[in-house]
């Protein structure tokens, strides 16, 4: 009995049985779910439109009376006098820090123009989020031209592994020069207008992204079993499904609360850390759960994402924190429910590890079963963390340090800056500093000093030499230099990332100029763009721009619809807003949170989040959560189907 027991326990301390190579899989259980959602949405428009859009409604009296309006504003700011002069006036005080009310105050008469007058003069003082329409500089030539060389490169950073070993980063910088000189060319040539690439480097996401990236290797490098590790341990579990299930609710409530770029930004190394230590043979459902619950949490607040950030900034009627949240509630909770379902249904063989199909799976997570490999991986891990308290008893008694709880102060005042509504550039910068002292006073006076004491053969400590010169006399050896924060740490920031982006920004911002997405939108939207949200358009619109968020990036997207439509309604924006961020699952391009993730984990040596393996389950789930959230936001929401400012609403 003795004996069996043994073998019994013996077999619980086995590594995990996931770790084996997994069986491939065929093409129609790889991507027969993508290839029905696909298809299923089409059914849906084609149902709800018609074949060729003839089941189109006519526009109501309120579109009719509200499309006026808008040309007639819209009429009376470009017959506007501008005045040279006093533009550069406003932009040379503006860089003085001086305050002119004339030119910059939102609260303008009528007379003055108004709210519009206003937004002009602000965007001519920023000069930046502004959508120039320049599509009419460009001969047919150069639009076809530039559209080519955006989409060989975009095709490039899809696939990076079928070409050259660029490297993402040094693929986007090259097609980033690219444009700029082709550009130049085009000029020359009169195919095109002068492009001003510096413009359409946005500069507040790599403010965030270089201030994140500090603050994150601040927190995992200080200290050992500090803060970092901390939260690594948080989301640990032995049950594969349960930790998955962690990774996706912290993932999902803390881009609501802070961003989802902040969170992929911190998180994802942790996640591949995991991944490593329970050995896991595929870390691709572990990293699309961080993935795809970053963007669907981020729709929830208006600070979740920069193009939330920007809809809040260019709507024309007022949209406040509580009306976007309370919006967004329902379709968050739907888009959640349908990602993660899909998540444990796609991935289960590696999140149920031993099932032997649906009905055992929720036997497991409802009624607490488990299978023989899983309690295999749980005995394995809790022998694990017996071994490794063993040699800890001191370290695990002391609980948090010191050092530990000025991690934990200075993020939550972070957090709460953050909440607050300050700058999150400024925020995130100043945080990553406070962090830089504090480590190098910390290495400065109270770590250890590096010893450099040679041992014999035999083990014994041996002296150190002395050096001589010429006369004999002992030359007194030098004091060590100090090791920099610019030698180690400040090393560790990904500057690639950072390139990977201004290449995009730059790559997307020439093909945005061409007019080819605008063009795009109204061909596909047909008789729908003046009706954009009303059913059964609505289904269509938000498949629209979703295509366009996966091809010229969710923030130029919004950009050229408020260029295009500067009077949409609250509830346009809302529906935007959650279309462009839920679609961002779509594809790895689609955004930013996705490229952060596969960025990250590489560099730590996990290549498993590919474009190849992330579309066959982006696109069922983010098309199913896409239009289930959809339906829910046509039924309830609370922002006005129509403008207060323009006096749609008192009709």
């Amino acid at each position: 009995m003795t004996l069996s027991l043994d073998l019994e326990e013996n077999k619980a301390m086995l590594p995990p049985t996931e770790a084996k190579a997994p069986v491939k899989k065929s093409f129609f259980r790889v991507w027969g779910p993508a290839l029905i959602a696909i298809v299923g949405v089409l059914a849906v428009n084609l149902a709800l439109l018609g074949p060729t859009g003839g089941n189109v409604p006519d526009l109501t009296d309120r579109h009719l009376a509200a499309k006026a309006e808008a040309d007639r504003r819209i009429n009376a700011v470009l017959e506007m006098d501008i005045n040279v002069e006093a533009d550069l006036a406003v932009t040379k005080a503006g860089h003085r820090g001086l305050y002119i009310p004339s030119a910059v105050d939102r609260n303008l008469s009528e007379d003055d123009g108004g709210v519009m007058e206003y937004t002009r003069r602000r965007h001519r003082f920023l000069g930046e989020y502004v959508h120039v329409d320049v599509s009419g500089d460009f001969t047919t030539f150069g639009k076809w031209s530039v559209s080519v060389i955006y989409f060989a490169f975009w095709i490039f950073l899809m696939f990076p592994n079928w070409f050259l070993p660029i490297g993402r980063p040094g693929i986007a910088m090259g097609g980033g020069l690219s444009m700029v000189v082709w550009r130049f060319v085009l000029l020359k040539t009169d195919h095109g207008p002068f492009f001003e690439a510096e413009k359409v480097i946005i500069m507040e996401p790599l403010f965030l992204l270089f201030g994140l990236m500090l603050t994150t290797i601040y927190l995992e490098k200080m200290e050992r079993g500090g803060l970092f590790d901390k939260l690594r341990d948080s989301l640990d579990d032995p049950v594969n499904w349960k930790r998955s299930a962690k990774i996706m609710a912290m993932s999902t409530i803390g881009s609501a609360a802070v961003m989802n770029d902040s969170i992929v930004l911190i998180f994802s190394g942790v996640v591949v850390d995991l991944c490593v230590r329970h050995k896991v043979a595929n870390s691709l459902p572990y990293l699309l759960s961080l993935a795809t619950t970053a963007n669907i949490g981020s729709a929830l607040t208006m600070t979740g994402n920069p193009q939330n950030i920007l809809i809040v900034s260019l709507a024309y009627d007022d949209i406040s924190w509580t009306e976007f949240a309370s919006n967004m509630v329902l379709p968050v909770l739907a888009a959640t429910f349908v990602n993660s379902s899909l998540m444990f249904i796609y991935y289960a063989s590696e999140l149920f590890p031993g099932s032997t199909g649906f009905m055992q799976n929720l036997g497991i997570m409802f009624a607490g079963n488990r299978t023989p490999d899983m309690l295999a991986q749980e005995h394995a891990y809790y022998a694990r963390q017996a071994a490794a308290k063993e040699g800890m008893v001191e370290e695990a008694a002391t609980g948090w340090s010191i050092w530990s709880k000025i991690q934990v102060v200075v993020c939550v005042l972070f957090l709460t800056a953050f909440a607050c509504g300050l700058d999150v550039c400024v925020v995130s910068i100043v945080a990553g500093a406070v962090l830089m002292v504090i480590a190098s006073y910390k290495r400065q006076h109270f770590d250890p000093r590096p010893e450099h004491v040679e041992y014999d053969a035999e083990g014994n400590i041996m002296p150190p030499k002395k050096v001589y010169d010429m006369d004999g006399n002992e030359i007194e050896p030098e004091e060590e230099e100090l090791v920099t924060e610019s030698e180690t740490t400040l090393t560790e920031v990904d500057y690639g990332l950072l390139m990977l982006f201004i290449g995009q920004f730059v790559l997307i911002g020439s093909f945005d100029d061409t007019g080819v997405p605008q063009a795009f939108f109204f061909k596909t939207m047909g008789g729908c763009a003046d009706q954009m949200t009303s059913v059964p358009c609505v289904y269509w619109f938000v498949m629209v721009v979703t295509i366009l968020s996966n091809l010229a990036s969710n923030v130029p997207v919004v950009q050229m619809l408020a260029a295009t439509f500067p009077f949409a309604t609250p509830y346009d924006w809302i529906q935007v807003s959650f279309s462009a961020t839920i679609g961002g699952n779509l594809t790895m391009l689609g955004s930013a949170a996705n490229m952060i993730v596969a960025f990250q984990a590489a560099k730590v040596g996990d290549r498993t989040f590919t474009s190849e393996r992330h579309a066959p389950f982006g696109i069922p789930s983010t098309l199913g959560a896409l239009y289930l959230g959809t339906f829910i936001l046509t039924l309830v929401h609370f922002s006005p189907e129509c403008s207060v400012k323009l006096g749609q609403c008192d009709e």
